[in-house]
Formats: structure tokens, C-alpha cells, sequence
């Protein structure tokens, strides 16, 4: 008897299962269900940054953010410019050789350390890669317009970036000799001025270069 009622069961089952059929394909969707690619509202004037604290429009030169919302509109009162001015070429930025504060940075594979403490002199410590010497750090502006990179060596590459985006160079000076003998000591002897967006997490890398470390001040000019 258990047998009988065991085929009974089986039996039902696959009586049941024949009547449902097989599982019909899902019904193909129409254009204005299909998943849409995100587009950045910004562009084509800027990029937009997500943030924590809200979304806002990092808008390229001669643009800015409009009130109204995420766009970038044209800045009525921007003006090109042909030249980049250095301020005072260095005089306050070698005060900080002798005076400080000072702080030491060094590089490594897994980490970024950061280059933007106001004012201060940094020791910046490179790795070895390849026979030479690299190093990427964090910067963070604290304002927007014209900063300035002091060096310790003209030779040594630099580049600002933001993401992947190599930043333009605005223009580069070397210190004058007075100030470089003088007040500097020899701890400043380079310029690199850039243009740069409060609020913006930038990447600063050096090298390659055979010198294992750099003396480095960013000061913003007011």
C-alpha cells in the first residue's frame, strides 16, 4: 500500500506541473523602462562632485554653478588673463625655511599623506621606484583661485591632479637669486603656479627623480 500511495502522490504532481506549463518568458521591456545611463547634469561646462554634505558643480574656467541648480553658466565678469601673478615671489613663502612650522611627509604604496596644512614648510620624503624616486600626496584646497608650489628643486616633476585629470601649469618662476640667497637659505628655489577650486580633493605627485627628497610650501595667493 505505501507503494501505491507513493505513485498516487507522484502521479499528482506531474499532473500538476503539466498544467502550469512551461514558465513564460518576461515580457520585454519598453524604451522608457530600460535602465538609463547617469549623466552628469554639470557638463558640458564642468563635472559634478557627490558629496556627503550635497552635490554641487565644479564648473570650468570662465563658467560658474547657477543658483538655480546644477549647471554651469558662463561668468559674465570673467576675464582672460595672459599672465599669472607670483605676489611677492617667494618672500613669504622662504620666511617659513627658517621660522616653520615645520612637518615631515613621506610616501608609501598604500597610503597618501597629506600636503595642505596652511603655511607650513614640508620635508617631503619620496620612495624608491624603479631606480629613482616618486611619491603622491593629498591636497585639499582651502579656497578658490591662484596657488603657488614653492620647490626646493626646479628639476624635480610635479603635477596636480584632480581624478585622472592632469591640471594645467599656469605659469612657473624661478625665485629671484635675492630672495633665494637671502631669506630662502637655499630651501626654495622654484615656482609652479596653478589654478585651483575650494573644496576639491586634488592629488600631488612628484618624480621620477634621482633625489630622494624635496622641500615643498603651497601657499594660496590672497
Amino acid at each position: 500500500m505505501p507503494s501505491l500511495r507513493r505513485f498516487l502522490a507522484l502521479a499528482a504532481s506531474a499532473a500538476v506541473f503539466a498544467a502550469c506549463g512551461p514558465t513564460p518568458e518576461p515580457e520585454p521591456k519598453t524604451p522608457d523602462e530600460q535602465p538609463q545611463e547617469q549623466t552628469d547634469p554639470c557638463a558640458p561646462n564642468g563635472h559634478i562632485h557627490r558629496e556627503p554634505t550635497g552635490d554641487w558643480c565644479h564648473c570650468d574656467r570662465g563658467h560658474l554653478a547657477s543658483e538655480q541648480g546644477l549647471s554651469c553658466v558662463p561668468d559674465p565678469n570673467y576675464v582672460p588673463r595672459d599672465d599669472f601673478d607670483f605676489g611677492d615671489n617667494g618672500e613669504h613663502a622662504c620666511w617659513h625655511v627658517s621660522n616653520g612650522p615645520f612637518a615631515t611627509v613621506t610616501a608609501a604604496v598604500d597610503r597618501q599623506p597629506r600636503v595642505d596644512s596652511f603655511h607650513t614648510y614640508y620635508t617631503v620624503k619620496l620612495r624608491p621606484e624603479g631606480g629613482q624616486y616618486v611619491g603622491t600626496f593629498n591636497f585639499k584646497a582651502y579656497a578658490t583661485g591662484d596657488f603657488i608650489a614653492f620647490l626646493s628643486d626646479a628639476s624635480v616633476p610635479m603635477a596636480f591632479r584632480e581624478g585622472t585629470t592632469v591640471l594645467e601649469v599656469a605659469a612657473t618662476s624661478p625665485i629671484p637669486e635675492a630672495l633665494r640667497d637671502g631669506v630662502c637659505q637655499g630651501g626654495l628655489v622654484h615656482m609652479v603656479g596653478y589654478e585651483l577650486t575650494d573644496k576639491v580633493q586634488y592629488t600631488v605627485t612628484f618624480g621620477p627623480t634621482p633625489l630622494p627628497e624635496l622641500g615643498l610650501v603651497i601657499e594660496h595667493l590672497h
